[in-house]
């Protein structure tokens, strides 16, 4: 299409067989013959039994308004000003291929786990994130370019009342932690976190771990002096967002809420 708007394959100009195309780039013939059934199906080319594929003899760029007569004139437009087709190439296959996702918007009621994902997605995928509650599903109206996320086990919430949700899946305790050191048996272990849960998750955690519960303090963020209680802490174990307020610090152990498969699966989107 590229060739044709620009010119550099002429109106009745023979094409290569798809054999040779297939040996040519390494691909199957059966994609080949797809692509020019496309070609074929926008008249930009024919094919003559027995003699071969041709450029389409009585195509004229399309009309003014059609893709194929816009997209010729955007390419003579650019060629005009000095780009090059392998440029050219290169920016319309780097336009389709941007993500259509603008902004995640993350379904959770929790004000402060609400906060915690939204961070975690931003940081992870590059996107804008922000945040309702369930409630407000009833009356949320979708914007071009958004799309809500939840953690899958509020599905059985929001499934009723929206179609088209992200389902996240929570991050795995051994995972996150594989390759941690222990720490010793003596050593003062700080939770901090803003929110609550986050707490009282890690100290389960840290007691199934056979870590002494005298040697954990849990340290909420919304308490002006927990950083004085984290000083002499061997280990700080945090959530992300809180963890942006402590780096950089060696003794921070990050536990990242979303599991990682999920966050790269929002990057596809």
């Amino acid at each position: 299409m590229l060739g044709i708007a620009s010119s550099d394959l002429k109106h009745g100009e023979r094409l290569p067989s798809t054999r040779e195309l297939a040996r040519r780039f390494g691909i199957h013939q059966n994609t080949v013959s797809a692509a020019y059934r496309e070609l074929s199906a926008r008249g930009l080319i024919e094919a003559k039994k027995g003699s071969g594929v041709y450029v389409s003899g009585t195509h004229k760029n399309g009309s003014a308004s059609s893709l194929d007569g816009l997209f010729a004139r955007f390419v003579a437009e650019a060629a005009r000003s000095g780009h090059t087709k392998a440029e050219i190439n290169e920016f319309v296959t780097r336009s389709l291929l941007a993500r259509t996702v603008r902004r995640f918007v993350v379904v959770e009621s929790d004000p402060k786990l609400r906060e915690i994902i939204a961070y975690e997605i931003s940081s992870g995928t590059g996107v804008e994130s922000c945040g309702i509650t369930i409630d407000s599903l009833s009356t949320y109206v979708a914007v071009d370019g958004t799309q809500l996320v939840a953690l899958a086990n509020e599905r059985h919430k929001i499934d009723p009342i929206v179609d088209k949700c992200c389902y996240l899946n929570a991050n795995s305790v051994p995972s996150a932690m594989a390759g941690q050191d222990r720490p010793a048996n003596n050593e003062l272990i700080a939770v901090v976190s803003g929110w609550e849960q986050f707490l009282s998750f890690a100290k389960l955690y840290l007691a199934a771990a056979k870590i002494d519960s005298r040697c954990v303090v849990a340290c909420i963020t919304s308490d002006k002096d927990w950083r004085k209680r984290v000083k002499s802490a061997s280990v700080i174990i945090s959530d992300c967002l809180t963890a942006a307020a402590i780096q950089p610090d060696e003794r921070l152990r990050i536990f990242p809420l979303i599991a990682r498969e999920s966050i790269e699966a929002l990057t596809q989107l």
